[in-house]
């Protein structure tokens, strides 16, 4: 009897082993033809035409994930897989291996969130070192976000990622923002998802609601708000319960509440601006020279008539005609 309960023992413990080892590394493996390194939190794969991460790149990629992990109140020991690939067809061919949906050629990363996969077009890193970095941010936000609140709205998802990678819009389509606040016409935040499209650049509007809003609870409420908020959505309430839980407001009150502050913002100086850089305004600007030019003419032909009337000796003064010396040439 004692033998049996030892060797149980035995197979329980192997059997916790292989089911934690499972956890660990569920993630799918890479292509054919990737060749893998292992990271310290994360997995790492690269094809032949792409050399392995650098120094830099593995350190923003481990900082940022713990980071996040930590902002975010994930808890996960998943060891995410980040794909090295070249150029945009690199990046489809990895996606068709996964049976993901192909993406347009401006697209430089894509993150697969149940799948906990970030594929990345390793060119786009070289050619924007700077953007490269916030991209890797954004993406790795959309993991950290599947690991601490699974299935969660996609304008939650884009709002939350563009502000951890501080990915704001340019000032001219904030200020259209503020205007249709104004006007009251924007997307009712919490019908952002059916009319968010796939891509950025059909729908940047879309996405700096999402940003906006996000960013204002960022900055009306403590720092663990979304981590609180994740955890119950982990738990099965849905986003807006989670936020009205934490916060005692409505997901409708505190979009009013958003709508006010955004809509007080100044704009005037701005839309002078954009009117100067748009075409129109360098067209409007090209007109008012040309205006300006005219008059200036007709000043100037104003006067030369003027001087023609009055009757001058060769030699007047510099206030007016002479009326001292006897008009003979001075030699």
């Amino acid at each position: 009897m004692i033998r049996f309960l030892c060797r149980t023992s035995w197979w329980l413990l192997l059997l916790l082993w292989v089911s934690s080892w499972a956890i660990a590394s569920d993630t799918p493996s890479p292509p054919d033809g990737f060749l893998t390194v292992e990271g310290v939190s994360v997995d790492w794969a690269h094809s032949s035409a792409v050399g392995p991460p650098s120094e830099k790149l593995a350190s923003l990629v481990e900082s940022t994930l713990k980071d996040l992990r930590q902002w975010l109140g994930s808890r996960s020991t998943r060891r995410p897989l980040v794909l090295l690939v070249s150029t945009s067809a690199g990046l489809n061919n990895a996606l068709e291996h996964y049976q993901g949906e192909g993406v347009p050629e401006w697209v430089p990363a894509v993150a697969l969130t149940r799948k906990s996969i970030i594929i990345i077009d390793s060119h786009y890193l070289v050619r924007h070192p700077i953007g490269g970095g916030a991209t890797v941010t954004h993406e790795l936000a959309h993991l950290v976000l599947e690991e601490a609140g699974g299935p969660l709205p996609r304008w939650v998802h884009e709002g939350l990622a563009q502000s951890a990678a501080h990915q704001r819009p340019d000032p001219s389509t904030s200020r259209a923002l503020t205007m249709l606040a104004r006007g009251d016409s924007l997307v009712p935040i919490t019908e952002l998802d059916q009319y968010l499209p796939r891509t950025h650049g059909r729908a940047s509007l879309l996405y700096a609601e999402a940003l906006s809003f996000i960013d204002w609870t960022r900055r009306n409420f403590e720092p663990g708000l979304h981590a609180r908020i994740l955890a119950r959505c982990k738990e099965g309430s849905h986003w807006h319960q989670g936020f009205e839980l934490e916060t005692g407001l409505t997901i409708e009150e505190a979009t009013r509440d958003w709508i006010t502050e955004l809509a007080d913002r100044d704009v005037f100086l701005g839309l002078i601006l954009d009117l100067i850089l748009s075409w129109n305004g360098l067209a409007l600007l090209v007109i008012i020279a040309f205006v300006v030019q005219i008059m200036r003419r007709r000043s100037r032909l104003r006067q030369m008539e003027e001087e023609e009337r009055w009757h001058s000796q060769r030699y007047p003064t510099s206030d007016g005609q002479n009326r001292t010396d006897s008009g003979e040439d001075i030699v």
